[in-house]
């Protein structure tokens, strides 16, 4: 196994120098540019035609998930708990992994309710170990591996009282980060072997709209969200684009833990933003998983492309946005 600390304590190997190019080489190169981009335009035609056909035509029904097992992290409460009802509602059997073990068992049972199986687990998804032993054991408890992963486990490190500490900033990143490497890792291999799998991560609006008040939770949400634009593509490259799919959801504000709402609903311009219901919500992403979506808000009223559009807008309008439409 190679070790990053012990490779960089090795000492420095610069590169070989570049070679000099000269006019006539820049220009040859300039040209092939030219003639790739010609030739790429070309091709846009027959996709644009694609695309468009259908997004108006609308001729695909909805992905059929049921009988698909599904897991959700910090599925006990909260929207974890909500994806897990709607997903159960759709013939999905679903596995729970979450640290309130009580609450967990509490969500199986009403899931269960739905005539489908459902399982518990009290593990921590920032623990390695314990990600790839829940792996193990819901094949063996249930008989059947995962073929839905929604990573859905977060932590909003405002709602205590100092979120700069060391140990606040770590666990906020082994969390909301690395617990989704270590879920995607132990069961993305699977899925490809049995050429069917879908991986769902929760992010956040505000990887997509920042307003400045939360640096830490957002910088945690927009790596989440290049974690799955390039976990999208490694798909691709790997020849699985059509049987394994990925989603990333990008929720608003949901009426979930009580600390929470009262502590976003006190910040400026979060008080003029509805304040959504996780069933609301839940019901929306599964729509989004069906319809398997590249990303999408939830509940979805407009299209993340929209967002990103925004974001690459002059900051002035922005900033005029937060101030005459979002400010008491």
């Amino acid at each position: 196994m190679g070790s990053l600390v012990e490779f960089y304590k090795l000492p420095y190997n610069p590169a070989l120098p570049l070679p000099q190019r000269t006019p006539l080489m820049t220009a040859v190169r300039v040209l092939k540019i030219i003639t790739k981009l010609l030739i790429y335009v070309t091709k846009l035609i027959p996709h644009t035609l694609y695309l468009l056909a259908r997004k108006f035509l609308r001729w695909k029904n909805p992905k059929d998930i049921r009988g698909w097992t599904a897991l959700v992290t910090g599925g006990a409460n909260g929207l974890g708990r909500a994806i897990a009802i709607e997903l159960a509602k759709h013939g999905c059997h679903v596995v729970i992994a979450d640290l309130d073990e009580y609450a967990a068992t509490r969500t199986v049972l009403e899931l269960r309710y739905y005539g489908v199986k459902a399982a518990a687990y009290k593990i921590d998804v920032a623990c390695c170990d314990q990600v790839n032993d829940l792996r193990q054991r819901i094949e063996a408890d249930l008989g059947s591996p995962v073929d839905l992963l929604v990573n859905n486990a977060g932590l909003v490190p405002f709602l205590v009282s100092d979120e700069y500490v060391p140990e606040n900033l770590q666990r906020l990143v082994n969390v909301n980060i690395l617990a989704n490497f270590y879920t995607v890792n132990a069961f993305l291999p699977g899925m490809y072997a049995r050429q069917r799998g879908h991986i769902v991560t929760i992010a956040s609006a505000s990887a997509l709209l920042p307003v400045g008040l939360t640096r830490h939770y957002t910088t945690t949400k927009y790596a989440v969200r290049g974690f799955m634009e390039e976990l999208r593509d490694e798909i691709r490259l790997a020849g699985q684009a059509l049987t394994v799919k990925t989603t990333a959801i990008f929720p608003f504000q949901l009426n979930t833990r009580r600390e929470l709402v009262e502590a976003v609903l006190k910040m400026p311009f979060f008080s003029e933003l509805p304040v959504v219901d996780p069933a609301v919500a839940a019901a929306s992403i599964v729509r989004s998983i069906r319809a398997n979506k590249r990303q999408a808000f939830a509940p979805d009223w407009f299209a993340v492309g929209w967002a990103i559009l925004v974001d690459l807008l002059p900051r002035r309008y922005k900033y005029l946005f937060l101030e005459d439409l979002l400010r008491k």
